[in-house]
């Protein structure tokens, strides 16, 4: 399982992001503005956000990297 935490400085995130080959992008919600905006009840929580933005589903709790990337190919793939 991969984890950084929000509290992190943006050069350890970024050093992270890099080291494990991550090529999504990351919301670092330093301030909880979006977690207000999208109604965020637990932490994580992953959003699958289409090319035209509007969400297309949505994961509360932990997941792993199997998960992540089997989910984004079946997303990619609809």
């Amino acid at each position: 399982m991969l984890s950084v935490s929000v509290r992190e400085s943006d050069q350890v995130i970024t050093d992270f992001i890099s080291r494990h080959g991550l090529t999504y992008p990351f919301l670092m919600d330093r301030d909880g503005s979006a977690s207000l905006d999208f109604e965020v009840m637990t932490t994580p929580t992953t959003f699958f956000i289409g090319p035209d933005g509007t969400i297309i589903d949505t994961k509360a709790g932990m997941v792993s990297r199997e998960w992540l990337e089997r989910h984004i190919r079946e997303s990619t793939n609809t």
